[in-house]
């Protein structure tokens, strides 16, 4: 790996300043961008960054060339691949001649204005122009006549009788004098599944009025895949037959008329117990499947009646477990874009449903760039792309090892083991005090923040008798992020132990710094716990609490401080907005 790709400031000033060039002119960097770029415990979700300083959502060849100025030629062609795509788009869409040309002018001003940096990635480009196209068109889903014929095309052969008998047909199964019929339970499913997703190359089911001929498509059906990544997760399939578990499947969909063969395997999958997260765009990004469209198509709406439509685009841990453990098998998201996969610019809602689940299957073959860079994500992800009729390429890219995954029932048991033993020192007269205080609110504070947290509960245990102090930064596992550590203390805070809830003021901030013999910096300067998002989320559980359980105390700054910050923060423990990426 070069050093390109692990790229560590501080060598070279003018290649810094290059590099803080792609970031800003790409609208990816956090610092500049906070309220549109995923903070780094967000990206963490998705992405295993394993001590790198950077993510970038494209290729480590592209990245690599733009950092040394060389991109000129796979910029130059793939600009050019956005300006045809878009042109054409430009013209079929918009039939008034005038409109068209000034469309057409603006966005040529516009096009060599972005791109003679060389420094814009082709996706944000090309989400940036077609965002000037939807804005002043005033069309808020353009080909969706197309796309709608597409889905009915696709939907209707589906239903057909002839494809009816050549998929529920016995061919294909291998039954011998050993076979048992679990052997066949096992090889149904994952027949019907090799059967739809090879049909699912064949674009001219959808694309032309009349399919092709019957003795074709039964052939590709039947073709075996041939790929060690397919072998793969029918071995992962086969352990969810025998009964292992029941995961969680994110699903990147795809395209029009694709979609339709999607759904139809998400059914299979959720026959065999498995849940599924349904990501699709956020808006019009050409054929691809947008949240829009399966408001507005009547068959999409139709089909996906019996899912569960999530809407908010920065969803809480324990609503999306609570989806999770609901009897909805299907859950369908957008992932808060219109361009392909970006990590950096995804909602916090997707970035959740990717941590929450076991496997991401992508269906998007312009996101390959992004998916095989040397970056590894959080969990195993399997993209399934088309590549001729009958042609499928399937690709496994396992999860990062040092990726620490903490299961709802592993964080539940965490918690309730703290209880009971909190419970036995309440049974021999102790009084159970937790504290809260801010942990990452001041960013390049968090070494700090622990130290005079720790530093603290240690004077106030040295001065409180028959106190037991709960420091939440004592119960700090590996791998745990703050969405971990604020879903299992909740369940900890509303078990009524807590006798009193004691909340970081500035007093215990300065004393903190006293007992360090250090004067307090800038930084923390009149800072208390209602600089923490986290803890107003645990203030509103502590006010909760104390209507159940009265004789609790609340020692700390009152409400009203805390009423500034309203926002639970998103995956760390301090105040987090996103707004649509630019």
């Amino acid at each position: 790996m070069t050093d390109i790709l692990q790229y560590i400031k501080g060598t070279d000033p003018d290649r810094d300043a290059w590099l803080t060039n792609f970031y800003t002119e790409n609208h990816l960097a956090y610092e500049a961008f906070p309220d549109m770029v995923a903070s780094p415990e967000q990206l963490n979700f998705i992405i295993h960054m394993d001590g790198e300083q950077y993510y970038y959502p494209c290729s480590d060849e592209l990245f690599a060339a733009i950092i040394e100025k060389r991109a000129d030629t796979l910029l130059t062609s793939a600009y050019m691949e956005i300006w045809a795509r878009l042109e054409k788009l430009v013209r079929k869409v918009i039939d008034d001649e005038y409109k068209q040309r000034y469309l057409l002018s603006l966005l040529s001003i516009k096009f060599q204005h972005e791109t003679t940096s060389k420094v814009q990635l082709p996706g944000r480009l090309d989400k940036r122009l077609r965002g000037i196209f939807t804005n002043i068109s005033e069309i808020s889903r353009p080909l969706a006549a197309e796309k709608e014929e597409e889905n009915r095309r696709a939907a209707a052969f589906l239903e057909s009788s002839r494809f009816q008998d050549a998929f529920h047909s016995l061919e294909g199964l291998e039954i011998g004098d050993d076979t048992t019929l679990n052997d066949i339970d096992l090889q149904v499913p994952l027949l019907r599944l090799r059967r739809l997703l090879m049909l699912s190359t064949v674009q001219e089911i959808w694309h032309d009025a009349q399919p092709p001929g019957m003795d074709e498509l039964r052939r590709i059906m039947n073709r075996p895949i041939v790929s060690e990544s397919w072998d793969w997760f029918c071995r992962w399939l086969r352990k969810i037959l025998d009964g292992e578990r029941r995961p969680c499947i994110l699903w990147l969909a795809g395209r029009s008329g694709e979609i339709i063969f999607d759904l139809a395997i998400i059914r299979i999958l959720m026959k065999m117990g498995i849940k599924v997260i349904l990501a699709v765009k956020q808006a019009f990004f050409y054929k691809r499947i947008s949240f829009v469209d399966l408001l507005e198509d009547p068959l999409l709406e139709e089909l996906l009646d019996e899912a569960k439509f999530i809407g908010e685009a920065k969803i809480s841990k324990n609503e999306l477990l609570g989806h999770l453990k609901s009897d909805y098998r299907l859950l369908v998201i957008s992932d808060g874009t219109t361009e392909q996969f970006n990590p950096l610019l995804s909602s916090v809602t997707f970035a959740r449903s990717f941590k929450e689940s076991d496997l991401v299957i992508s269906r998007c073959p312009g996101s390959r760039e992004c998916i095989n860079n040397h970056f590894q994500f959080t969990r195993d992800l399997v993209s399934v792309v088309r590549v001729a009729s009958g042609e499928l390429d399937i690709r496994l890219k396992p999860h990062h090892p040092g990726a620490v995954r903490f299961s709802e029932a592993a964080l539940r048991r965490k918690a309730e083991e703290l209880i009971a033993w909190v419970r036995k020192e309440k049974e021999q007269g102790k009084t159970i005090m937790f504290y809260s205080a801010i942990v990452g609110s001041i960013p390049g504070q968090m070494e700090t923040a622990k130290k005079i947290l720790n530093v603290f509960v240690d004077y106030l245990r040295s001065t409180l008798r028959n106190v037991v102090i709960i420091n939440p930064g004592e119960h700090f596992e590996e791998g745990m992020d703050a969405d971990d550590i604020m879903y299992m203390w909740e369940i900890f805070q509303r078990s009524g132990v807590i006798d009193i809830w004691r909340f970081q003021t500035v007093d215990d901030v300065e004393k903190s710094f006293a007992l360090l013999h250090e004067k307090v910096p800038p930084e923390w300067t009149g800072k208390d716990a209602t600089y923490s998002t986290g803890c107003t989320k645990e203030m509103e559980i502590a006010m909760d609490m104390q209507k159940k359980y009265p004789e609790m105390q609340i020692i700390g700054p009152s409400w009203e401080k805390f009423r500034r910050r309203k926002e639970y923060g998103v995956g760390k423990l301090y105040d987090r907005a996103l707004a649509d990426e630019g």
